[in-house]
């Protein structure tokens, strides 16, 4: 089986939740983890050590990523991040005794390995979105990661020809229930929008989203499994 998760924002317990509802294969199913995987919630840590177990996995950067790989390289702090669940993702590390001049090397590994996109058998991932008509790789890392241009776009009708399917994450569905907002005007002709990032970060709920049957697993609310904490 092949399968999609994005914006697990330090949610464990969400994360357990759906790999165990979906049976996952942690030695033989695939896992394209499309970004934000840190800053929310307070397991941070444990969700990249659950993470790393499993076999077959390919690793996009979010914009999360991106702040937290500032801070492993250089001890980068600044408000902007701790304010949006960077303070959760640090002390999360203290927590084990890791800070950023003594992190895990499995750890370091795991962020300075992911890309910034991905491409298979005509689907593409990508964690905020780009500015087509350009080929993602032609993209600057802020567009791939900050992105929400794309989205709008195609809810307006924009047709895009290279992919069956494009899945993002970064743009939270709270709005709709929580549950993956999937935009398909043009059936097979062009690509479908697939977006996973159903709020676990916030309130809402993390998604685990099977690439080829199209079927997913939900979590609970993240306000019922952490209900004593507040996300990013």
């Amino acid at each position: 089986m092949r399968y999609t998760i994005g914006d697990i924002h330090g949610n464990y317990k969400a994360l357990k939740q759906v790999l165990k509802k979906s049976k996952f294969d942690y030695e033989k199913d695939e896992l394209v983890i499309i970004g934000d995987v840190v800053d929310g919630y307070s397991c941070s840590f444990e969700v990249v050590e659950e993470l790393l177990k499993i076999k077959n996995k390919v690793f996009v950067i979010g914009n999360h990523e991106v702040f937290f790989m500032s801070y492993i390289a250089n001890g980068w702090a600044e408000n902007i991040w701790l304010q949006q669940g960077g303070e959760a993702t640090r002390k999360s590390y203290q927590s084990h005794g890791h800070h950023y001049k003594k992190m895990p090397q499995s750890h370091k590994d795991f962020f300075n390995n992911g890309v910034y996109w991905y491409e298979v058998d005509g689907m593409l991932f990508v964690h905020g979105g780009f500015d087509y008509p350009k080929h993602p790789k032609d993209c600057d890392i802020y567009d791939l990661t900050w992105d929400r241009e794309l989205i709008e776009r195609m809810k307006n009708g924009l047709k895009v020809k290279e992919w069956k399917k494009i899945f993002i994450g970064h743009t939270s569905t709270e709005n709709v229930d929580s549950k993956p907002l999937i935009i398909n005007h043009y059936g097979d002709k062009f690509a479908k929008l697939i977006n996973i990032d159903c709020g676990a970060g916030w309130s809402g709920r993390l998604c685990l989203y099977n690439i080829d049957t199209d079927k997913y697993f939900l979590s609970d609310f993240a306000k019922k499994l952490k209900p004593n904490e507040e996300g990013r």
